[in-house]
């Protein structure tokens, strides 16, 4: 994932240098560009909106890095401490303190998390002191 990322931000910042540099006139000027001149005006037009999708890129990337150097764990979208409970459905995940039990509600899925002492109750999914 994080390869891609690099790859995609490396290949959009290579188009957005070549446009540039290759741009020798002035489109703004009526016929100061012939067909392929014009072409790369456009390219780098977009090129300038890619700098900004670039930008993004980096710091998405930044941040991943950031996260897998860092001590814990992904349970599905949420980052959880190390030693943290992990309670997941299809759709989302909880985290929880060491001692958190999971209690799921039968039909939804919805995830509630029970603090050590409490009990689930899976008819409802709804946690209750023991």
């Amino acid at each position: 994932m994080v390869q891609v990322i690099r790859f995609l931000a490396l290949a959009a910042l290579f188009v957005s240098i070549g446009a540039q540099d290759a741009l020798s006139c002035d489109p703004a000027t009526p016929g100061s560009c012939d067909g392929e001149e014009s072409a790369l005006v456009q390219q780098s037009l977009r090129s300038t909106a890619m700098s900004s999708d670039i930008a993004s890129l980096k710091d998405r990337l930044a941040k991943l890095e950031a996260a897998s150097n860092s001590d814990g764990f992904f349970c599905r979208a949420a980052w959880c401490a190390n030693k943290a409970v992990c309670c997941q459905n299809h759709a989302y995940g909880l985290c929880g303190s060491p001692g958190t039990t999971c209690c799921y509600a039968p039909e939804s899925g919805i995830i509630n998390l029970c603090a050590p002492g409490s009990k689930c109750n899976t008819h409802n999914g709804h946690c209750h002191s023991r």
